[in-house]
This record gives C-alpha cells, sequence and structure tokens, in this order.
C-alpha cells in the first residue's frame, strides 16, 4: 500500500510539473512578443524630441552660416571692441557661441573707429577725440553765417543715417585732415574743440611766484604728473642746473602748472591767467607760456585792442579779426615753442586782469567764427586809424596779398585820424644820421605831395602813403622806403607830406620840400596810425554807428568792406 501510494505521489508531481513548466515556457513567450512589439511600435510625430531636432536644424539653415564651411578668422567682437556704437544687426535667437559672424551682417571694419546710424552722434562720438563721427562733420555750420546769426546757440546735429561703409569713409577723411597746432587744413572742416594758442609772457632769469584758488598739478616734459599743489598756496619757480625748479626742487627742461579746476585762473607774479602755465629753461633763463582756450585767450586781447565802449558791432569785428588773426598765426609758428606773445609784436594780451564784460560778449557772440580767404584763416591785420582810406599791401610790405586792399575808412574825421608833428632841418638830419642814412646838410626832398586817395604814383600808395621819399643833402641823396622812414623819424603812419617853413594850418595846405639852409621849420602833417593795412578799428568803430538798427550781425559787414573777398564760417 505503501509502495502503491508512494508511486501515485510521484507521478502526480510529474504531471504537475510537466503543466507548470509549459505555463512558464508559454508565458515566457508571450513576454517576449510583447518587447518586440514596443520597440517596433511608432513614437507619435508630435513628440518633443522630433519637434526640437526639426528645430535645430532649421534655425541653422535659416540664421547661420556652417562655422565649418566659412570659418571666423576675426572675430567681430574684436574688431569692434574699440567703437561705442552698438551693432545694427538684429541679434539672432540662438546659441550666443554661433553669433560671432551673423550672416546678415556687414563686412567687419578694420581698425577705423565705426558709428552705428542706430544711436545719435553725440552717443557715438568717443570722448576726447578729435575726429567726428558723423559722414557730414558741419551739421550746424554748413550754412553761411549770412543765413546764421552767430549769436544764436548752437543746436543739437541731425543724426545722418549712414552705412557703415560710408562712416568709415568719413571717418578716414577726417582723420588724414593736416591739423595744424590745433588747427586743422583745409579749412572747408570744423574744428572739433577749441584750440589751445601758447603766449609767450617773456623771458626771465630770476624766481617768479604762483598760485592759484585751485589744487594745481605739476606736469614734467612727458606730461607725467610729478606732484600737486595744494590750493592758495605760492609757489616759487625759477631755473636750477639748467632744469625748471619748482620750489627749489629741479624737475625738467620743461614743467607745466595747471589748475585742476578750468575756471580757477592761476596768478603769475600777481597776474591772473586762464588756462595753464608751461615754463622751458633757457640758457639760465625760463621762458614762460601761458597755454590757454583760444577763446579764452581773446577774453584778454579785445579790450586791448579796442575802446570797450565802442558799439557792439566794432566790438564783434575786432573778437573775429583777432580769432582769425591768431588762428593764422599759430598755423605759422607750429613748429615753434609758442604761437603769439603778449606784445604789439602779435597782440596785446593782458590776461584776465584786462578784461571787460563788453568785449567778452562780443568774444562770445563770434565764437569759432572765422574770415577765410580760399578757405584758408587769413592774415588778417588791423591798425588803430586809416586815415581815411587804407592800403594795398604790395605798397607797405611788397606782398600782393589779394584781401589786403586799400579801400574807403570811415575814420576821416575822428581825433586820431589826423595829426601835426613840427620838427626842424636839424632834428631831420640827425634822425637821417642815426639811421646811416644821412646826406649832409638838406637842401630838399623828392616827393609827389599827396593828393587824394585814389592816385597812385610811383612813390605813394593807393591811399597816398608813402613807398619811398628821395632825400637830397650836400653830400648826395638817399632813398627811404615809407615804412623805415616812419620808423626814423617816428610817426604815427606813412601817409604824410613835409611843410618846409609853411604851417599847413594857416596856408594853402600845399606842400613844400625845399630847405633855405637856414633856422627852417618842418612840419609834417599826417593821417591815420598804424600801417594802414586790413581793418581800421577806429574806422570800424565809425561804421557801427551807421548801422541799421536792430542789424545784429553789422560786424560781418565791417569785415567784408575791409577785407576783400572774404568769407565767414563758423569753425567751432
Amino acid at each position: 500500500m505503501k509502495t502503491k501510494r508512494l508511486q501515485l505521489m510521484i507521478m502526480a508531481t510529474l504531471f504537475l510539473g510537466v503543466n507548470i513548466g509549459g505555463a512558464s515556457v508559454a508565458q515566457g513567450a508571450t513576454l517576449q512578443n510583447k518587447n518586440v512589439v514596443v520597440a517596433k511600435k511608432p513614437t507619435p510625430k508630435s513628440t518633443v524630441s522630433s519637434t526640437n531636432v526639426s528645430k535645430v536644424n532649421t534655425t541653422k539653415k535659416s540664421s547661420f552660416r556652417p562655422l565649418v564651411t566659412k570659418p571666423v578668422a576675426k572675430p567681430v567682437a574684436k574688431t569692434t571692441s574699440k567703437s561705442t556704437a552698438t551693432p545694427t544687426v538684429a541679434k539672432p535667437s540662438a546659441k550666443p557661441v554661433n553669433a560671432a559672424k551673423p550672416s546678415t551682417a556687414a563686412k567687419p571694419a578694420t581698425t577705423v573707429k565705426t558709428v552705428s546710424t542706430a544711436k545719435s552722434t553725440a552717443v557715438a562720438k568717443p570722448a576726447g577725440t578729435a575726429t567726428k563721427p558723423v559722414a557730414k562733420p558741419v551739421a550746424t555750420g554748413a550754412k553761411p553765417i549770412a543765413q546764421k546769426p552767430a549769436a544764436s546757440k548752437q543746436t543739437t546735429p541731425k543724426v545722418v543715417n549712414t552705412t557703415e561703409a560710408d562712416s568709415i569713409k568719413a571717418n578716414t577723411a577726417v582723420i588724414t585732415r593736416n591739423k595744424v597746432g590745433s588747427v586743422m587744413t583745409p579749412a572747408t572742416e570744423r574744428i572739433e574743440h577749441v584750440p589751445n594758442v601758447r603766449v609767450l609772457l617773456g623771458s626771465r632769469s630770476s624766481d617768479a611766484t604762483v598760485t592759484s584758488t585751485a589744487n594745481m598739478v605739476v606736469l614734467n616734459s612727458g606730461n607725467g604728473q610729478v606732484s600737486t599743489i595744494s590750493a592758495n598756496r605760492g609757489t616759487s619757480i625759477g631755473v636750477r642746473g639748467g632744469k625748471i625748479a619748482v620750489n627749489g626742487k629741479a624737475i625738467d627742461t620743461v614743467v607745466t602748472l595747471k589748475p585742476t579746476n578750468s575756471d580757477a585762473p592761476f596768478l603769475f607774479e600777481g597776474k591772473g591767467y586762464r588756462g595753464g602755465l608751461t615754463l622751458r629753461a633757457n640758457n639760465g633763463t625760463m621762458m614762460v607760456i601761458n597755454s590757454v582756450p583760444l577763446e579764452d585767450y581773446l577774453y584778454g586781447v579785445v579790450p586791448q585792442e579796442v575802446v570797450p565802449s565802442w558799439p557792439a558791432a566794432a566790438l564783434e569785428a575786432q573778437a573775429v579779426a583777432a580769432r582769425t588773426y591768431a588762428l593764422h598765426t599759430m598755423e605759422q609758428n607750429k613748429g615753434k615753442l609758442y604761437d603769439v606773445s603778449n606784445s604789439t609784436d602779435h597782440q596785446v594780451y593782458s590776461g584776465v586782469s584786462g578784461e571787460y564784460q563788453a568785449t567778452t560778449n562780443a568774444v562770445n557772440k563770434t565764437k569759432g567764427v572765422v574770415m577765410l580767404y580760399n578757405q584758408r584763416p587769413i592774415n588778417a591785420l588791423f591798425h588803430s586809424d586809416g586815415g581815411g582810406y587804407t592800403e594795398d599791401s604790395v605798397n607797405v610790405w611788397g606782398n600782393d596779398i589779394p584781401y589786403l586792399k586799400g579801400v574807403k575808412d570811415y575814420s576821416a574825421g575822428t581825433s586820431t585820424s589826423n595829426w601835426t608833428v613840427t620838427t626842424s632841418r636839424q632834428a631831420l638830419e640827425s634822425k637821417l644820421n642815426a639811421a646811416s642814412k644821412g646826406v649832409g646838410k638838406l637842401q630838399s626832398i623828392q616827393l609827389t605831395p599827396l593828393g587824394k586817395p585814389g592816385q597812385q604814383t610811383s612813390d605813394r600808395g593807393v591811399s597816398g602813403r608813402i613807398k619811398s621819399a628821395t632825400f637830397i643833402g650836400s653830400s648826395g641823396k638817399t632813398t627811404v622806403d615809407g615804412d623805415s622812414l616812419r620808423s626814423i623819424l617816428g610817426l604815427k603812419s606813412t601817409l604824410f607830406d613835409f611843410y618846409v617853413n609853411h604851417n599847413p594850418a594857416k596856408g594853402t595846405g600845399k606842400a613844400y620840400h625845399n630847405f633855405t639852409g637856414n633856422n627852417d621849420t618842418v612840419y609834417i602833417k599826417g593821417h591815420g596810425w598804424g600801417h594802414g593795412l586790413g581793418m581800421s578799428q577806429w574806422g570800424a568803430a565809425e561804421m557801427a554807428k551807421r548801422a541799421t538798427p536792430g542789424d545784429a550781425n553789422y560786424y560781418q559787414t565791417i569785415l567784408r568792406h575791409y577785407y576783400s573777398g572774404i568769407t565767414l564760417k563758423k569753425m567751432y
């Protein structure tokens, strides 16, 4: 029984094992089939991964050039690093690394700074540069002065939309222009900033004292700061061992003292000046040079050249003449240590102490206005009084300058227009001898009698000014040119005549040129004051009195009268 039962149990176990194994095999086959189905099941087209791939491919084709086919040799970032302008190309929305060269960008600029037209010129202009960032640099000053009064405020330049290539071309033209002592040529370009003029105040071997209401920096010849001088502290300057010494300490052969506040003047030996002070050691002495903005310089010049109470138009005409003369002289002296002196050799300059409000107003109203001939600042000569008529330059100094021609002078009748000097034959002989022009005892003067203006002769100019006069004496004769004769005799002008033993105030007015050999009295009657070239200052004042009421720019009429064929332009 036990044996039979055991057999039955074994058989049942075997039966169950076979069924369970079959079920396992069947279930395994089913799972395997399910796995295959999942692997082959197509993914819906709306899946995220498919969409992402599609967008990336589309972006590459539409926005970027493949970096493999056209590598970027010079990234745009390096080329435009010096420019303050923002690129006009829209920034791509893809990865920044691929934005180095957008397909729509223009060809990168060279080392020339460019200006984007997306910004106004005021923003794009680099600080402290003298170049103009706009293709048309004369945005506000291109109009003639007659159309735009100098008194009006300068308006904001109109933004000119140009291409990048145009901007590069314009800047290249401006950069390559020839700047002469802060003055550019040709003068059709405007000056970006008010130029500095170097004014020689003199030379001295003794120490001097400098002070300012502001701190002053001490700069060496390389423009490097050496020290700072406190405000209101008197500082000694002199020469030590061939160098400029500040408070006894030798620094360099050239030293500049400059107030940190540009509005604060400094005092040199108690006299006030604007700008800075440059000192140059020169053979045991020091040259004292005031480097000052041109407009500030004119504040101290114009009141020394005219009467501040004159009509405004006369003061304004003088301001333009003085400015133009300074610019012309700066160009002539560009290679020298200074531009002008502070004396009558150039223009009298007194610094802050000589300033007057009326003349300062005239300078401010005409700021930057310059007289040009052939697009260059003219040699704007002027003199005190023309004596009724000015002279051609060729008849005074031998140079035929087209804008310095003789014209009617409105100063006739003023107190400075007519003068008389009384002397003797012996005094004339003495002065001629002192100038190595002696001819012994004077017998006669060979000279055409002074006539009306416009009647030019071989020895007189168009105004009647003496070109030459011949003195005949017991030991011979000598011919003296008019300018030298004026200097020898110490006269106000060359527009005069001799009246020997005949007082012109009492006689017929006819000139007498023959001496008797006795105690001859010589009357010299003349007109005007100065060389007679260019503008007559007293004549300008008389013209200004006749100006049409309300004519704010009558100074232009005065200048065009005395300087032939010139144009007026606002240069800065």
